[in-house]
């Protein structure tokens, strides 16, 4: 076994989740190695710092008081994010805008149908004539719309 994998397995270790041929290798190479063994030393005399040092409690509303203070940071990074670049952003997203605008109207012109198509040509009321929908009979409502609608019947 390596030294940086022996490392990695010391709070394994301490902790006994090591399984028994883990356990054995563990043991083996610190038989071998001094540097290892000094490591398992010193972390177990910093476990031993902590388990015996004094315990404090903390005052009342101090809990209360870093979670506000965490919350208000969170809010404040957001706001540098979104506060200091909102100009820039906004050019940004007016440009985009303007840019597809103008290649929807570019590419526009050249998906338009043919020009030379009869109903390229139609006037506005042309356009909206029945006629172009469906066959009406000439004595019908439908025909007699047409009749008024088709230029000359203005009124």
């Amino acid at each position: 076994m390596k030294c940086t994998h022996v490392r990695q397995m010391i709070s394994r270790y301490m902790d006994d989740e090591l399984d028994g041929d883990e356990k054995k290798a563990f043991n083996l190479h610190l038989q071998n190695c001094a540097a290892c063994r000094k490591e398992l030393e010193e972390t177990r005399a910093i476990c031993k710092r902590f388990a015996s040092a004094e315990r404090f409690h903390a005052p009342p509303g101090f809990t209360a008081s870093v979670l506000a203070n965490l919350e208000e940071k969170e809010e404040s990074r957001l706001w540098s994010l979104l506060g200091l670049r909102p100009f820039f952003l906004r050019v940004a997203q007016v440009g985009f805008a303007v840019f597809v605008m103008t290649i929807g109207i570019i590419s526009g012109r050249f998906l338009i149908v043919d020009m030379t198509h009869p109903y390229a040509q139609m006037t506005a009321q042309e356009a909206f004539s029945i006629d172009l929908f469906q066959a009406v009979p000439p004595d019908s409502i439908g025909g007699i719309y047409n009749t008024l609608m088709r230029p000359g019947h203005e009124r």
